[in-house]
């Protein structure tokens, strides 16, 4: 097992390399300058030139990235240049809000869609079967931000049920149970959009491994020899079921995070995904490049995850060559 696990690892540090090198090409190709929208239109030529070359923006593009990975690798990821402040801190100040929200979508993703594929797998091509799907590939078609201003439209503004944006109420002194209910109603809006869409997918692959597994001569046998259909779901359907469900549920993670940009900018969620819609306008190019690598060292970790549970699930991965 630690040589599978090694051999994982020695293959995702070049890809990290070449993520790392791809972004800083991306971003720093771009027309412009970080300083365009910093500087007066009184700022002179000579001057504007002295700012690019104090950052050491005027250096060729080589020498600018590998000065930017030495400190990436010492765990400094410079400074931003809207905030002046290290992206380090930037980046650990909004993760506490990114985690809580992704935490709860993936959460309720679980809870609704592993028991509403494993009944729809059970019981396919029924009624509850074709309205789960037509459901489903109308969750996945939506767009979220059509999605976002519905939920809005229906629960904040005619029901006036939950608040529309934010983590909590503004003015608000709440301390204990209080606090957490408002963080939660707060919360529920978010999580929601970024869930449902998920479990419309993952659904589906449950549906489609159930639906598949209940064919299989094995589980033909069990249910013919008589076996309550309780000690057959559980240890057999269940848990083969799962394993092409792992890769998926681990690759959830880094998803959640991508698509919180969108979803916190709707809801002004201050989470990472927000603090990178905040660069991208301010041409924060450290700021930036620093989020873009934090999510790629997320998705990296995350594969690496799903590689040792799948290995854990099926003893046939880590010993295969």
């Amino acid at each position: 097992m630690l040589r599978y696990l090694l051999r994982r690892v020695l293959i995702a540090i070049p890809v990290l390399f070449g993520i790392s090198l791809v972004v800083y090409l991306l971003v720093n190709l771009q027309p412009g300058d970080p300083f365009v929208g910093m500087v007066g239109p009184e700022t002179t030529p000579a001057e504007k030139a002295e700012l690019l070359r104090r950052y050491g923006y005027d250096d060729p593009l080589v020498v600018q990235y590998l000065r930017w990975l030495m400190r990436a690798l010492a765990g400094d990821l410079g400074y931003s240049l809207q905030q002046g402040r290290p992206v380090t801190a930037l980046i650990g100040e909004r993760l506490g809000n990114t985690g809580l929200l992704a935490g709860a979508a993936l959460a309720l993703t679980l809870v609704v869609a592993l028991p509403l594929g494993l009944f729809v797998g059970l019981r396919r091509n029924g009624g509850v079967d074709l309205a789960v799907s037509v459901l489903s590939f109308v969750l996945v078609s939506v767009p979220a931000f059509f999605l976002s201003m519905l939920l809005i439209k229906v629960f904040a503004v005619d029901l006036r049920l939950l608040p529309t944006a934010g983590v909590t109420t503004i003015g608000a002194d709440y301390h204990g149970l209080a606090h957490l209910r408002d963080v939660a109603r707060h919360l529920v809006l978010p999580a929601s959009v970024l869930a449902l869409g998920n479990i419309a997918v993952l659904n589906r692959y449950l549906r489609a491994s159930v639906s598949e597994l209940v064919d299989q001569d094995f589980i033909r046998g069990l249910f013919g020899r008589g076996i309550p259909r309780r000690r057959v779901i559980a240890p057999h359907i269940l848990r083969n079921a799962a394993r092409p469900l792992i890769t998926i549920v681990s690759l959830e993670i880094p998803a959640l995070l991508s698509s919180a940009l969108l979803t916190e900018t709707i809801f002004n969620w201050p989470g990472i995904g927000r603090l990178s819609f905040e660069a991208v306008q301010g041409r924060d190019y450290p700021l930036l490049m620093g989020i873009v690598l934090f999510l790629a060292v997320v998705t990296l970790a995350c594969n690496l995850l799903a590689d040792v549970l799948y290995a854990l699930v099926d003893p046939r991965v880590r010993l295969a060559p």
